[in-house]
């Protein structure tokens, strides 16, 4: 485990998931549930995309802190959780979130319920690019 604690960040760094496990985990933990968002390839039916840019409001990490601390409380776990920011292609780690507890059921409550929350409530915008020179935005409204 880290000496300073829990991973939580806003990056344009590439994400290594196992960085983040170490973050949070201790021998007390029996359960650890790692999520990765990767870039696909398509969205919404649609094909071709090629990138995707992410944006970030600079409240972004506090917000992001502060449901991590929520959930951990609500489901007595320890979560970690590292968003990227910046043009990522299609298979690159957008996200990762992992949730710890001495047992599997509270691990994957929280991992679930904080992953949810960041995508709805973590001021963090991303605009897809596609193949045919299309670009449009997604997720805006949504915090």
């Amino acid at each position: 485990m880290s000496d300073s604690g829990p991973l939580v960040d806003i990056t344009d760094r590439v994400i290594d998931p196992r960085e983040v496990e170490k973050s949070v985990w201790t021998s007390a933990d029996g359960a650890m549930v790692t999520f990765s968002g990767v870039v696909r390839d398509h969205d919404g039916g649609r094909g071709g995309v090629l990138d995707i840019e992410y944006s970030a409001h600079p409240t972004a990490r506090d917000t992001l802190a502060r449901l991590c601390d929520e959930v951990a409380a609500e489901h007595s776990a320890r979560v970690s959780a590292v968003h990227r920011v910046g043009v990522l292609p299609v298979g690159e780690v957008a996200v990762v979130v992992v949730a710890v507890a001495p047992h599997r059921a509270e691990a994957f409550a929280a991992c679930s319920e904080l992953i949810e929350r960041l995508k709805h409530g973590v001021p963090i915008w991303k605009r897809q690019r596609f193949t045919d020179g299309v670009s449009e935005w997604v997720g805006v409204g949504d915090c």
